[in-house]
């Protein structure tokens, strides 16, 4: 870890000195330009009585000179505002690495309490997993990781595929890092998404044919002209009438190229922001499969996605010089500019309209890579997943950890082998750390299902679905109270186990909502049910009877606990599992030491 921290301090070091650089390239060119504009100014004034031909020369080199030099001072604008942002994904690199939350994207809108597991793992919300683990540039990566999380491809190929991949893009720190600033300084919203989608529908929008014939005649009319007046036999009265002939059509033309100029900006300018991205993913060699299959799909035989995008990119830059007077009197006057433009781009629409959704999934897919691959760096101590297809074991690990609980603070625990239609009862006081221990057990699983490395030193898994009931809430809208809901998700278990599936099962003290009797009861036969039906996975509890279903279904049932230690007014948890039963419990002690209940009762008063 600490070679981890070296290199993102590193790489600050010297994004400072670029900027530096940067900035003082900016000044010197700034410089210039107001040289440029001092100088013609001067020569112009003293040689203002020596003829048009000498200051008009003066004015017009001076603009030539200014021009470019303005091109070239946004070009190191440009430059800096990246390195601005590599700074920024640097910054939140070493802040995550402390785990600091502040300002992090936490996925809000993706929480869903009805989800198989992840409103119980945290997945989304602030401080979730999403906030730690997400690194996309794009808001379709951002989706396509959140789908990632929720629906991951469970077929162990693909698995060990993404394994590949991941530590493959763990190696490419310096495209990581660059993908993310360009993404962060596109300019990119999440409107954009929705723009792109509107792509497929979008109706031609270019010129009839005889305005388009007019408008490839245009420039060898316009030369004829200068020939013929040149050689004096056409007036130049001639070629101004054609100008203004010109000028009055494209007014004529002028709001509905405004309204379809308008439409595009919110489509066509979504995609061309991610012409940088496309470029790096098509120039960076890649070995393995997935990464290398993913890059051939940017490319065919009619070029790469980089350089359709920036083609696309260049003509909509062409459109906005209508938006000068001058420029839109001169261009229109002479190439009919609105209209060749607006041709070019409904050509480059209907040559690309069904790839454009192949090239943003490619996108979003390199996205996702992205973020893996940066915990993979980050994390150089977790280990990838060893993945069974027999289901034994469904789950076993050595020093497993929850990736979200830091370093210095984390207790690993081993977890024993699960095989298929059993379970392991967790028993243990209150804060011992089961919950902890359930949650570590699923986001662990679910990184191995991501094909991710996982916050252990060996692991060993079955990627089934994974289900969970770590927690439930009342529901006012559907008039649903805590109990009815708990069993409204019992009821999903026992309804998929019914259909075939099988799943891998994480509950944590089931029927909260009941007396202990009833609790009991419908516990004992709840877990019967599931591993009769072939269900895997782990219960935590307070109710030490289920413990005696081991007696009952010997190789079945498990049992596993976390201890609280109690001596004098001190209570102490090592947050270490052990096999057997619980022996401790902490609910009396704590309520006396509160002064909830009086210091001399006891547990039978």
């Amino acid at each position: 870890m600490e070679k981890v921290l070296r290199d993102y301090r590193s790489r600050l070091q010297a994004n400072s000195r670029e900027t530096e650089r940067i900035k003082m390239y900016i000044r010197i060119i700034a410089f210039l330009r107001l040289s440029v504009v001092v100088v013609a100014t001067l020569i112009v004034y003293l040689f203002r009585n020596e003829g048009v031909e000498v200051w008009g020369t003066t004015v017009l080199i001076g603009i030539v000179l200014f021009l470019s030099l303005a091109q070239v001072h946004d070009r190191w604008f440009r430059k800096k505002e990246f390195v601005d942002c590599r700074d920024r994904i640097i910054h939140r690199e070493l802040s995550l690495l402390e785990y600091r939350f502040d300002g992090i994207d936490g996925g809000s809108e993706f929480i869903d309490p009805s989800h198989d597991y992840s409103f119980d793992l945290d997945l989304f919300g602030e401080r979730s997993f999403f906030a730690y683990i997400n690194r996309t540039a794009t808001t379709v990566g951002r989706v396509a990781l959140s789908r990632e999380l929720l629906h991951p491809d469970l077929k162990t190929a693909s698995i060990r595929e993404r394994q590949e991949a991941v530590e493959e893009m763990s190696c490419h720190t310096d495209f990581r890092i660059d993908f993310q600033s360009y993404g962060g300084c596109s300019g990119e919203s999440r409107v954009d998404t929705e723009a792109i989608e509107r792509l497929a529908g979008m109706p031609r929008f270019g010129t009839g044919r005889i305005v388009r014939w007019l408008v490839y005649a245009v420039p060898a009319v316009y030369l004829a002209l200068f020939a013929l007046w040149l050689t004096g036999m056409v007036a130049g009265n001639v070629i101004v009438a054609v100008f203004i002939f010109l000028l009055v059509l494209s007014g004529l033309f002028a709001k509905r190229v405004t309204r379809i100029q308008e439409q595009l900006n919110r489509t066509l300018q979504s995609l061309s922001r991610y012409s940088r991205l496309f470029e790096m993913m098509e120039r960076t060699r890649f070995r393995c499969k997935p990464l290398s299959e993913l890059q051939s799909r940017c490319v065919d035989s009619n070029g790469s996605v980089s350089q359709r995008v920036s083609r696309l990119r260049h003509l909509l830059s062409n459109l906005d010089q209508r938006y000068n007077f001058v420029g839109f009197a001169l261009l229109n006057g002479f190439l009919l500019w609105d209209l060749r433009q607006i041709n070019a781009l409904d050509r480059w629409l209907c040559d690309n309209r069904e790839k454009i959704t192949q090239w943003i999934d490619v996108l979003s897919r390199f996205d996702v890579y992205v973020s893996l691959g940066t915990f993979r760096y980050n994390h150089p101590d977790y280990v990838f997943p060893d993945i069974r297809e027999d289901r034994t074991p469904v789950m076993q690990a050595e020093a497993l950890g929850h990736p979200l609980i830091p370093r210095e603070k984390r207790v690993c625990n081993d977890v024993a082998p699960m095989n298929e239609a059993s379970f392991q009862i967790i028993t243990g006081a209150n804060m011992a750390g089961k919950s902890t221990f359930l949650r570590t057990i699923g986001i662990n699983y679910l990184l191995g299902c991501m094909g991710a490395p996982v916050c252990a030193d060996s692991m060993t898994f079955t990627p089934l679905p994974l289900f969970t009931g770590l927690r439930a809430s009342d529901s006012l809208a559907d008039n649903e109270s805590y109990f009815f809901a708990e069993l409204k998700r019992l009821q999903q278990i026992v309804l998929r186990l019914r259909r075939g599936e099988k799943l891998f099962i994480i509950l944590d003290e089931i029927l909260r909502g009941t007396n202990s009797v009833d609790k009991q009861t419908g516990s004992l036969a709840l877990i019967r049910q599931l591993v009769g039906a072939g269900a895997t996975g782990i219960i935590a509890t307070h109710d030490l009877a289920l413990g005696k279903l081991a007696d009952s279904l010997p190789g079945k049932v498990g049992n596993y606990r976390f201890e609280a230690a109690i001596q004098g007014d001190e209570l102490t948890f090592s947050y270490r599992l052990q096999p057997g039963i619980a022996e401790n419990m902490n609910a009396c002690f704590l309520m006396r030491k509160m002064g909830i209940i009086p210091s001399d009762s006891s547990e039978n008063d």
